[in-house]
């Protein structure tokens, strides 16, 4: 497997008060790392921290076996750009845009011809099983469609991380199944897939679960 995160003694502190501390964790490719905890211990905090939006207070944190504080702000737009994607419980998508114009989000950054875009996003719909037109409006989709759709968005970034905040937790039974199968399938892929869940079941589920 090959290392994507290696942290080590790391605090974060927000008003001088410690929310959490991970005195070591790794994360390769490969792996769907679950993530549970408390409402307000952090989950969310440490999500954009691997996202690169945020930091750790104090310790060690490399990322593609690069220190992470000593990467410039544009090493890490390139990153972020390239290899990380985000899922949210609310879906991340524009309501009242069409599945196309979502979707072309995801190929924002490839060179492709517009046919090959067209294409490439007719089958992406196949692959997570969602027979739609592309110019059906997001709003009329139902919870499972909304978060199919963004995790095919996902798919045609490409990259290798998923950082997923409680995806299913505004899902039905049936459709929570659906999401993380999908999810587990990108894995298969040698994606790197880490959900922060309320869901004990679904923690269960992951190569590795971790309590915060």
């Amino acid at each position: 497997m090959s290392e994507i995160f290696s942290i080590k003694n790391a605090t974060k502190k927000i008003n001088n008060q410690q929310l959490f501390q991970l005195d070591n964790f790794s994360a390769n490719k490969g792996e769907l790392i679950t993530i549970l905890g408390k409402s307000g211990a952090g989950k969310s905090t440490l999500l954009n921290i691997l996202g690169l939006n945020q930091t750790f207070t104090s310790g060690t944190f490399h990322m593609f076996g690069q220190p992470v504080n000593k990467m410039t702000r544009k090493e890490k737009t390139k990153i972020k750009r390239n290899e990380i994607s985000f899922l949210f419980q609310d879906f991340g998508l524009i309501e009242y845009e069409t599945i196309d114009f979502n979707l072309n989000i995801g190929l924002k950054f490839k060179k492709m011809s517009l046919k090959e875009k067209n294409l490439l996003k007719i089958e992406t719909l196949k692959k997570i099983n969602l027979k739609k037109d592309l110019k059906t409006p997001v709003y009329l989709l139902s919870g499972g469609e909304k978060q199919r759709i963004a995790l095919a968005r996902t798919l045609l970034k490409g990259g290798s991380i998923i950082l997923a905040d409680e995806p299913t937790g505004s899902l039905d039974e049936s459709n929570k199944k659906i999401v993380f199968s999908l999810l587990k399938e990108l894995v298969a892929k040698d994606f790197l897939v880490i959900v922060v869940t309320h869901d004990t079941e679904l923690a269960n589920l992951g190569t590795k679960c971790m309590m915060l």
